[in-house]
């Protein structure tokens, strides 16, 4: 009976497949760092207006877009609307990931919409997305 000499498969199996491994791993990493900062931008923006309906009666919309500005760097869109003891913002960034360089995207966007309102002395925010 004729033997096989094997000793050459596994290597030829781990070669094929760690590229596979490191792209799965890139994508897990892009993926948290887009929600991540999704996370970010929403909670930044829940604190700023939560100041803000505090303050509702001397707080103007370029004073919040200050306190914004200071928390997050290289926002790519802001939109703070105060009206009616309604605070609205509105923010987007641009974020950088590994696979989007792979394949020719650079750029991927994250943005958060959150809106709160005073009613009766107390605050109600959402977050719409």
């Amino acid at each position: 009976m004729l033997k096989l000499n094997n000793k050459g498969q596994t290597l030829v199996l781990f070669v094929i497949l760690i590229p596979v491994f490191i792209l799965l791993l890139t994508l897990v990493y892009d993926v948290g760092n887009a929600i991540y900062e999704k996370n970010r931008l929403s909670n930044t923006s829940y604190v700023v207006i939560s100041y803000g309906l505090d303050n509702i009666e001397t707080i103007s919309e370029s004073e919040l877009t200050n306190l914004i500005r200071k928390d997050i760097d290289n926002l790519s869109y802001i939109y703070v609307s105060i009206k009616d003891d309604t605070i609205e913002i509105e923010l987007k960034k641009k974020i950088k990931g590994v696979i989007g360089k792979m394949f020719g995207f650079d750029l991927t966007e994250v943005d958060s919409y959150t809106k709160g309102k005073k009613e009766n002395d107390k605050k109600k925010i959402e977050r719409i997305k």
